[in-house]
């Protein structure tokens, strides 16, 4: 009798951690996806057809890191401090490199993914950093 309250007892408290388990996953999945779409929306925000017919890739640095930062907080719709109820303390860096003469974007996303059984530890969040770039553009040529 006692062993099997035992079990049921700890069956449910391993379900519950399970959910934190999947909400940081889910977050992480999440997160990457709308960085590389940030990432390929700034190549396109940046870049201007004519250069490109001319065979030639040049990226404006300005509007290349405002698009990283407006999609990614349009798709994972956070506010302007970059905070939302499942995200919080977020902080966003995107930069463009170069090789030579051939660029490439950057970014990295830190935040913290709100848990849920974590509580009862005193665990309120689970730090997450995403980092992602594109490959040197001029490698498509």
């Amino acid at each position: 009798m006692f062993r099997n309250l035992a079990l049921i007892l700890f069956g449910a408290f391993a379900l519950f951690f399970l959910t934190d388990f999947l909400v940081v996953y889910n977050a992480h999945l999440k997160i990457e996806k709308a960085v590389e779409q940030a990432l390929d929306g700034a190549i396109i925000a940046s870049t201007q057809e004519i250069e490109n017919q001319r065979g030639r890739l040049e990226l404006n640095e300005n509007v290349a890191v405002g698009a990283v930062h407006n999609i990614l907080k349009d798709n994972l719709k956070l506010n302007v401090n970059l905070m939302n109820e499942h995200f919080s303390d977020s902080v966003l860096k995107a930069t463009v490199t170069y090789l030579g003469v051939i660029p490439r974007i950057e970014a990295q996303f830190d935040t913290k993914v709100q848990l849920i059984a974590g509580k009862i530890f005193g665990l309120d969040s689970f730090p997450l950093t995403i980092t992602r770039h594109t490959p040197y553009l001029g490698e498509f040529k």
